[in-house]
């Protein structure tokens, strides 16, 4: 069969498009397959966006990208969806924190895990997917998981997080669930990560000091290590990290050498 020749030159730019395309996700794929010797994994729940693309530049200085993981998507606005293009363009992950911020544990228990997909999950992916944001990964609210909801979500993303806190008296660096060795972190469906809002306030004074110390530790043993926080600013509102606290946990990553990876960054 003979082509017209403006059909067959349309024919082949569009083939070498696709060609071009093709091996441009291979490379990505690759890429994010290939891992560093260690790493920090720093990510940001709720919907913060309008303060956290603030501190696109502070990343940039850094050459770091992190996560964000957003709930009740079908809320924002026109501006917070600006602010999350904005990120993702920086190089940021966007991620899925749930439709309604719902504790996982509680409403599989009272409803059970079909009613919890129909109602938390499947339309959260579909509002995120359908506004150009597909996420790969998700944030437990309030840390509530537990092994049988991580599987039946893992049918859905490619990684999630959870999340605990420090014993009186226990150092970050012996909170072994944070850490994951990076030959394991393929197979590690669920990432733990320990909060880090107020780190250097009056809150937690000691804070920066256990995080760097932890990113040190992971460092040294090739492991990566999750932190969680929430709003980037000064003041708040609610539960927040200051930008020179943030700042200062960038620049001990960039002088030991670790590297500040986000979940799209994992295989």
């Amino acid at each position: 069969m003979r082509f017209p020749v403006p059909l067959l030159c349309l024919f082949l730019i569009t083939a070498s498009i696709f060609a071009a395309e093709k091996g441009s996700t291979s490379e990505k794929r690759s890429a994010r397959n290939s891992l560093p010797a260690a790493g920090v994994l720093l990510t940001f729940d709720d919907r913060n966006m309008n303060q956290w693309v603030k501190q696109i530049p502070l990343f940039r200085k850094y050459n770091a990208q992190v996560t964000f993981f957003v709930d009740h998507f079908h809320t924002l606005t026109p501006q917070q969806l600006e602010a999350l293009q904005q990120l993702k363009a920086a190089g940021h992950t966007i991620g899925c924190h749930g439709l309604k911020h719902r504790k996982a544990v509680d409403y599989v228990r009272a409803q059970g895990m079909e009613r919890y997909l129909k109602d938390e999950i499947e339309p959260a992916v579909k509002q995120m997917t359908d506004a150009g944001f597909p996420p790969t990964c998700f944030a437990y609210p309030s840390s509530s998981r537990n092994e049988e909801i991580d599987q039946a979500l893992l049918k859905t993303f490619r990684h999630l997080r959870g999340g605990t806190g420090l014993s009186a008296g226990q150092r970050m660096r012996d909170l072994k669930s944070i850490y994951v060795p990076i030959d394991q972190i393929a197979s590690t469906g669920c990432l733990i990560g320990t909060g880090i809002d107020y780190a250097g306030t009056e809150k937690r004074p000691d804070y920066l000091t256990e995080i760097k110390d932890a990113m040190d530790h992971a460092k040294q043993r090739g492991e990566i290590v999750v932190f969680y926080a929430h709003n980037i600013s000064d003041e708040g509102p609610e539960h927040h990290l200051q930008p020179l606290v943030l700042e200062a946990i960038l620049a001990h990553a960039q002088q030991i050498g670790l590297a500040t990876l986000t979940y799209d960054d994992l295989p």
